[in-house]
């Protein structure tokens, strides 16, 4: 039987005792219940991401026919990749903080997993339907999308499943191309100037210095601009090509396929200076 449709080795009132020591003092008492947690959560994990490479794999026909996966998706290249991760202890006490009134066992990104892959966003939310489906099948009993590309995230953009299984919460994100390279960035960023800066949209933020703000709005920029061109090149995929329209769609597709390369080019610079910038932090 898959552990997605397992109940946990450790009881929900033993996971919420441990998730209120981690909220309040950040020391988890019994230990054998966390390493065992811990490791169910990275079983969790490790399905999930089964379960997005078999779909890839498949070339589905919302996908583009990458047929391997990775490391970084470019548009226009047809690739796609999986990923994972149970949450460390460090974001789950962040995050336990951040939410006050939500038990260990009700966050629904404890474990997750991420397939991005080069596709438009009538495509990218095809494929969240599809795998809405196929977690179903897999014995979700409750499958929640939730459409973030408006950007009111902090600029962040992509389709999240929320995913309730006997073996508990989870949580998949479904990202384009440009979305996925600028949440990279973005994380770097983040890494520099704070994880707070992840959380601009929430109450009660920390004041930001001037080098952060600075960062923070050319990201944000960079986020709006990646919507305006991921709507044209969705825009443009829609039209069916006819004899009189080959030379007008050609030459938008050619500014498109400019832009996106220009955006490409930016998020490469910008990722490299905060590479440098953490290097130094090191030394």
């Amino acid at each position: 039987m898959s552990v997605l449709r397992e109940k946990p080795p450790v009881s929900g009132n033993r996971i919420h005792k441990m998730g209120s020591a981690l909220r309040e003092d950040g020391v988890v008492a019994a230990l054998d219940d966390w390493e065992t947690y811990l490791l169910h959560q990275t079983e969790i994990v490790g399905e999930l991401v089964k379960q997005l490479g078999d779909f890839a794999e498949s070339n589905s026909a919302v996908l583009l026919g990458g047929e391997t996966m990775e490391k970084n998706i470019v548009p226009g290249s047809g690739a796609y990749m999986v990923s994972g991760r149970p949450k460390t202890i460090i974001s789950l006490k962040e995050k336990l903080r951040r939410m006050p009134k939500t038990p260990l066992e009700r966050i629904h990104d404890v474990a997750g997993a991420r397939l991005d892959c080069d596709v438009t966003l009538t495509q990218q939310r095809r494929i969240a339907d599809e795998l809405c489906d196929l977690f179903t099948k897999c014995g979700a009993t409750r499958v929640d999308i939730k459409d973030l590309r408006d950007g009111s995230h902090s600029g962040y953009r992509a389709i999240h499943l929320h995913l309730r299984f006997p073996a508990g919460f989870a949580e998949v994100q479904v990202r384009t191309a440009l979305q996925s390279h600028w949440a990279n960035v973005y994380e770097s960023a983040a890494d520099i100037f704070g994880r707070h800066i992840r959380y601009l949209h929430e109450e009660n933020q920390v004041p930001l210095s001037l080098a952060a703000r600075k960062a923070v709005k050319l990201l944000h920029d960079l986020s709006a601009h990646i919507s305006q061109v991921e709507e044209k090149r969705d825009e443009c995929s829609s039209v069916h090509s006819r004899d009189d329209l080959d030379y007008d769609m050609k030459h938008r597709q050619e500014i498109i396929s400019e832009l996106e390369s220009n955006i490409q080019f930016i998020l490469n610079l910008l990722d490299e200076e905060f590479r440098k910038v953490r290097a130094s932090r090191r030394k």
